[in-house]
């Protein structure tokens, strides 16, 4: 695309919209400045334009998104089909494990959740949710949505990852990321364990037949649900099982 086709004042604004990818429940003009790297007075504009068209509220201590942003989010789930198709096959892989599943694709350089389901019997969870960005390198999801997408996508992150550890067994050695993600090109998952949180591990498989974006199914637990023998071997039974009743079930017609 060339400079003539962009759009600057749509990106700024679209900068603004990403301030509240964190979380943020409520920013003030100052924070949103500060996040974005914008002009305070192009700031300024670019909220009062997004209040007017229903995108962003005023409330106590600032800005917050409005609820007319999950429309964006509503026309997604609705392409592939989450709820007729996605949510009855998490459901019950959650029930068969015992452990959340959920369903994830990519954002530039992040992994997202698409869907999520959790057991019945779930009376913790890990804080994960619909629409939680997880770093590639260091989780299994990510791993094998890298390992699902081209070389530059590789690169890309291997040029970003971070300057400090999320925990202590976080890997930061470029040459032993690239062979996790080519490993779990070869053996068709990926298996992480306490380098984006401690405690936690991670197991992804790739999924086929929604569309052309890469996903993947992939269950968090803490790390000692996989210390029983042939616990992952269960896990992979199930996910892959998943992702291939997924497959049929929204593969286009």
């Amino acid at each position: 695309m060339s400079d003539r086709d962009f759009a600057q004042t749509l990106a700024k604004g679209l900068e603004v919209l990403a301030c509240f990818e964190s979380g943020a429940l409520c920013l003030t003009l100052p924070e949103i400045t500060r996040r974005s790297g914008l002009d305070r007075a192009v700031v300024r504009r670019l909220c009062l334009t997004l209040v007017r068209c229903g995108y962003l509220e005023e409330g106590e201590g600032g800005l917050r998104l409005a609820p007319r942003v999950l429309t964006l989010a509503g026309g997604f789930l609705g392409g592939l089909q989450v709820g007729r198709v996605v949510q009855p096959v998490l459901r019950h892989a959650a029930e068969e494990l015992d452990m959340e599943v959920a369903l994830a694709t990519r954002d530039r350089l992040h992994a997202v959740y698409v869907d999520r389901a959790a057991p019945a019997s779930a009376r913790v969870t890990l804080g994960f949710g619909i629409g939680s960005a997880l770093p590639l390198l260091h989780t299994a999801v990510g791993r094998m949505l890298l390992a699902r997408s081209g070389p530059e996508v590789l690169e890309q992150a291997l040029a970003a990852r971070p300057a400090t550890r999320y925990t202590e067994a976080t890997e930061l050695d470029p040459a032993r990321l690239r062979a996790a993600v080519e490993a779990a090109r070869e053996q068709g998952f990926a298996f992480a364990r306490d380098e984006f949180e401690l405690g936690a591990a991670g197991v992804a498989v790739p999924l086929g037949g929604l569309g052309q974006v890469p996903f993947v199914l992939a269950t968090t637990a803490s790390v000692n649900a996989f210390d029983e023998p042939g616990r992952l071997e269960r896990v992979l039974d199930v996910l892959r099982r998943s992702a291939l009743a997924i497959g049929r079930i929204g593969a286009p017609r």
